[in-house]
């Protein structure tokens, strides 16, 4: 008897990696009775590098968006999708030019900052883009080296852990690997109200294992989680593809 899982909905990218690149950012903070002016270019300066690299991580989310992305009041996965490609993109090596004015009691600040990319480790992804509810998901995973994998499924109510499940807990990974794996079925569904989902499956790859609980996994510290795990120590690569009604 085949034993089952069921995937809810999903909506993403893919990322890519090398040297040093350039992106700008700006930042502001108002003063008030709350900090003083040093204190609020500070955290001004700081919010501009996140934002630099925020800005950073956008421009790999639209270059490498192969579906529509979409945001909804009940569906709003862009701005989270490129938050989750900031925390695994790379990192700030240095800002090498900065700006600073104030305007009243607030602080603003833009930045010149260089992005070092964060390292790919060896590992592909492919599926098909399109699924029709009831259909089984097929997902084929390669590697170059052992890695350790995890699957996760980000849809308009959270974030589910699909891999390492209850059927199979051994995500030690090397060459290839088939998801969801020998009799386990994972099946395409739509809300009855739905006639078209864009789907996201979040792969992450580690050298090492990570204590990932899929209990304690959810929307609010799903990229606290990622962010936690060096970024020459994993590899993210968001897989985008849809659900949609049968035209006929």
């Amino acid at each position: 008897m085949k034993k089952g899982l069921t995937l809810l909905a999903l909506s993403l990218t893919v990322s890519t990696a090398a040297a040093m690149e350039v992106s700008y950012g700006m930042g502001e903070q108002s003063m008030g009775r709350k900090y003083t002016k040093q204190q609020a270019c500070v955290l001004a300066e700081n919010k501009a590098i996140e934002n630099a690299l925020l800005n950073y991580s956008g421009r790999l989310f639209e270059a490498n968006q192969e579906t529509f992305c979409v945001d909804t009041k009940t569906h709003a996965y862009c701005n989270y999708v490129k938050e989750i490609t900031m925390s695994t993109a790379g990192s700030i090596a240095a800002v090498v030019d900065r700006i600073q004015r104030t305007d009243k009691d607030t602080c603003y600040v833009e930045v010149k900052a260089e992005v070092q990319k964060a390292r790919q480790l060896a590992a592909r992804v492919t599926s098909k883009r399109i699924y029709f509810p009831g259909d089984v998901i097929d997902v084929k995973i390669t590697t170059g080296e052992p890695l350790y994998l995890y699957i996760f499924n980000l849809h308009k109510k959270g974030v589910d852990v699909l891999f390492p499940n209850q059927y199979n807990n051994n995500n030690l990974i090397d060459e290839k690997f088939e998801f969801p794996g020998k009799d386990i079925n994972v099946v395409a569904s739509l809300d009855k109200n739905e006639t078209l989902s864009n789907e996201t499956l979040l792969f992450l790859f580690t050298k090492r294992r990570q204590d990932i609980d899929s209990r304690d996994v959810n929307k609010d510290n799903f990229r606290d989680i990622l962010k936690s795990i060096p970024n020459f120590d994993k590899r993210l690569i968001q897989h985008n593809f849809i659900i949609k009604r049968s035209d006929k």
